[in-house]
């Protein structure tokens, strides 16, 4: 299911602009680069999703043209466009651009980023996180794991994704009419089953034509809930057996519990665990935790420590064998809603 990228900027401005926390600051900033490297997607279906990109890119190639990575002007425009965005698609009575760039002015957050010591302060960080969402999202590195098992039940946010983007063709027509039968709460079994058996016609190589587009999108939902789960396990296993290994310590301090994979402190973790799933079948096991390690930085924003000195190498080495434990017991993992 191919995202709707003018949403994503209304909610990327919305996310940035509600929190003061510089860490949630950075988060987003990684996921507004990564949305910006969508402009330079040639597959975008949407009419509105083809606009936005063409508008991205005559204002940003400005800044890539030779460029390994986005410069830090070219993250204030992205963060000016996501705040204007967002903006407009709150507001009740529609105002003029130059009345939200004075609230703009206004804001915490951009008071912080156009400071005069912007670079002694959080810019760095937040110039780190912005080319490696921008890195992440011009590689698709986040793609599906592999080895996804077919699933046959959704993730339990499956319904309104099927509503939001009113998808056409008969199944899901049907799909629709079975989800508002199951939450009358009538002949509940009949239903279950006959949308099982609706679901595992989405995995059939012979989809109809008028059908893909249903099917297309429930398979990636699925293959994305398993994926989250499944790399959420791998990653917590891994910060766990660092911990383990070093006495509780993470870069010098006393470390707290698995924050949980949805928490921006997860997602160095989880980055980790990408690059060891990741790994060529012949890298050394070493090589592997050196490459995770620093994936592991650069999802922290900052730079990798070199490592032949790094203290740490044999924590993050039994983060590795940890991480491919657990990868190996949930080879075959499916969470079930039902």
């Amino acid at each position: 299911m191919k995202p709707r990228l003018f949403e994503h900027e209304l909610l990327a401005g919305y996310r940035l602009f509600s929190t003061r926390d510089p860490r949630e600051w950075k988060s987003c900033l990684e996921d507004l680069g990564k949305l910006c490297a969508e402009a330079w997607r040639d597959d975008l279906s949407e009419e509105k999703d083809r606009t936005w990109a063409g508008a991205h890119r005559d204002k940003f190639k400005q800044w890539l043209d030779g460029r390994l990575a986005p410069p830090w002007p070219m993250l204030i425009a992205a963060v000016k466009r996501a705040f204007l965005a967002s903006r407009a698609s709150l507001e009740r009575e529609p105002t003029s651009e130059a009345e939200r760039l004075a609230r703009l002015d206004r804001t915490h957050l951009w008071k912080t980023l156009t400071a005069d010591d912007v670079a002694q302060g959080h810019g760095p960080e937040a110039l780190r996180a912005f080319q490696r969402g921008f890195r992440l999202g011009r590689r698709r590195r986040t793609g599906p794991m592999k080895n996804i098992p077919q699933v046959v039940d959704p993730p339990i946010y499956w319904g309104g994704t099927l509503n939001s983007v009113n998808l056409p063709g008969p199944s899901a027509a049907r799909n629709r009419t079975l989800l508002v039968q199951w939450r009358d709460g009538k002949d509940l079994e009949a239903v279950k089953q006959a949308l099982r058996e609706l679901y595992a016609s989405a995995w059939r190589e012979d989809v109809p034509e008028e059908d893909r587009a249903w099917a297309e999108a429930y398979r990636e939902m699925c293959t994305s809930w398993v994926t989250d789960h499944r790399r959420g396990a791998v990653a917590q296993s891994a910060y766990e057996a660092y911990l383990q290994n070093s006495d509780g310590i993470l870069d010098g301090e006393p470390a707290p519990p698995w924050p949980g994979r949805w928490h921006h402190d997860a997602r160095p973790w989880l980055a980790f665990a990408e690059r060891v799933e990741d790994a060529p079948e012949d890298e050394s096991e070493l090589a592997t935790a050196e490459a995770a390690a620093r994936e592991y930085w650069d999802a922290r924003w900052r730079e990798a420590p070199p490592w032949y000195s790094d203290p740490a190498q044999t924590h993050w080495l039994a983060a590795v064998r940890a991480a491919r434990r657990t990868s190996a017991a949930l080879a075959s993992f499916v969470p079930r809603p039902w």
